[in-house]
């Protein structure tokens, strides 16, 4: 019989497909090799602070909620009045943080993009490189600073839309039968008003936890959540239990927290994302004699 040559060579595996099952690794610098796996000590080291940051924004919710109604029994801010406020809290602090899940896509982004942008720097496993300013930058810098003003002007926004139409969006979520309740609409704007000032700060502190979770550090976080926590416990105490200012303090509370927390996050982010020199570039350029370049050069 005959053998049909050119039938034989079509069949014939690609170079590709036998280093695919020869296990070999592309040399083409495009290609990221998956990363050796990981201990179980270190994904448990990884996953309890994770799991933290995940649990502590309801928590945060629950303690204003525990010193409202707390101070709603023992009539410390005048019967109907804490009632109403008690009953405004929960629609109030579902909006804020359904206004703050609209730009959850920028936390994901910034993990993905950020991880990426390490593993590709390991690979070609050279020094780090130098923007037009002449600062030397890790792999991945640019993508923290793109991202972080992101985060920064995408809030600033999101504070003003909200001071702007916070009230018509409050009547239009818990509906007009509740709206209609004395003091109800009026205590969920002013605690909605207040959150608002924090979400330039909270959109900010959310994209540099991404970033650091990006850099497989989850503990840094964790220690901003702390001064979060702290903050608002002790602020709660202060202006719910002792000042009597009901939903009003909580508001200021948890503003307070948000900010502090954020503060707290700069510098570690800083030092653990950046090089020594750089900035995260939040203020304009005509503010700045010197500010590093949003994308790494090369």
């Amino acid at each position: 019989k005959s053998i049909d040559l050119q039938n034989i060579h079509k069949t014939r595996p690609s170079a590709a497909a036998l280093q695919l099952r020869a296990g070999a690794t592309s040399t083409d610098n495009n290609t990221i090799p998956p990363p050796p796996p990981a201990s179980n000590l270190s994904l448990l080291k990884f996953y309890f602070p994770c799991l933290a940051l995940w649990i502590s924004g309801p928590l945060l919710s629950l303690v204003d909620t525990s010193f409202i109604g707390l101070s709603a029994k023992a009539g410390a801010v005048g019967g109907a009045g804490s009632a109403a406020q008690l009953a405004a809290l929960g629609p109030a602090t579902t909006f804020i943080d359904g206004s703050l899940y609209l730009f959850a896509f920028l936390n994901v982004a910034t993990t993905n993009l950020y991880a990426s942008a390490l593993a590709k720097g390991a690979v070609e496993n050279t020094k780090n490189k130098s923007n037009k300013s002449g600062v030397e930058e890790k792999p991945g810098e640019g993508v923290v600073r793109t991202a972080a003003k992101t985060s920064l002007y995408s809030g600033i926004g999101l504070m003003l839309f909200l001071l702007a139409v916070a009230r018509p969006l409050i009547a239009l979520y818990i509906g007009p039968e509740a709206a209609a309740s004395p003091g109800l609409l009026d205590a969920a704007h002013e605690y909605v008003k207040i959150r608002a000032l924090s979400m330039p700060t909270s959109l900010l502190g959310g994209v540099l936890q991404a970033a650091l979770l990006g850099a497989k550090d989850s503990v840094t976080p964790l220690v901003s959540i702390l001064y979060s926590t702290i903050v608002n416990v002790s602020g709660d105490y202060l202006l719910v239990s002792k000042l009597h200012m009901g939903l009003k303090g909580a508001a200021i509370a948890t503003l307070c927290a948000q900010l502090a927390g954020t503060i707290a996050m700069i510098p570690a982010a800083r030092r653990k994302l950046l090089s020594k020199g750089s900035s995260l570039g939040l203020l304009p350029r005509w503010m700045t004699k010197r500010q590093p370049d949003e994308i790494n050069a090369g």
